[in-house]
């Protein structure tokens, strides 16, 4: 059997909110992506804030065994890199590319990812995420990708690129638990 490519998307503050899991905010791309992969309907965030939660995804230990206890942008980074998927499939005879930001450790280069497309998401993130995709390989492929425009705004996060969103806000409320508000639109 021939070993699957591994795409990895991730965005700050977006949650499930979206298309495949029954909500109204179309994801049209992300629907097709879960058409034809695996979409975890019975998943749980192992942290609340985002550094921690996804250091426990990453590297399947909880914050607190593997040391990851705080966020990246206020200075804490994971302390056993080598302990990430990215390193694990690279030695597995992956190819290993991120595309975006990470928010798991401070240093991009000791993430484990053989090529970094992007290391902050603005609007050429996803150009190059589908260019590497387009590229003929002879191996196997993990692609991190992260965005951060579903971010709300102010705390250090910038406003969204030009033509984003695409969607009108207007006429998209936010799920429960979230207020209605212009911040949470």
């Amino acid at each position: 059997m021939d070993r699957p490519n591994v795409i990895y998307i991730h965005s700050h503050d977006t949650g499930r909110y979206v298309q495949p899991y029954g909500f109204a905010i179309p994801t049209p791309n992300i629907q097709k992506l879960a058409e034809g992969g695996a979409l975890f309907r019975q998943a749980f965030c192992a942290n609340p804030t985002c550094s921690p939660s996804r250091a426990c995804l990453l590297t399947g230990q909880w914050a607190h065994s593997c040391d990851m206890t705080g966020l990246v942008n206020r200075g804490w980074s994971l302390p056993e890199p080598e302990h990430l998927l990215s390193h694990v499939l690279k030695d597995a005879g992956y190819e290993t590319a991120l595309a975006g930001f990470q928010h798991v450790v401070k240093d991009v280069e000791t993430g484990g990812w053989e090529r970094v497309l992007a290391k902050e998401s603005d609007a050429a993130t996803e150009d190059r995420a589908v260019a590497f995709l387009g590229e003929e390989r002879e191996k196997p492929f993990y692609l991190d990708i992260g965005f951060s425009e579903t971010h709300r705004k102010g705390r250090g996060f910038a406003d969204q690129p030009e033509g984003e969103p695409k969607t009108d806000a207007r006429y998209i409320r936010p799920a429960l638990p979230f207020l209605d508000t212009p911040e949470t639109r």
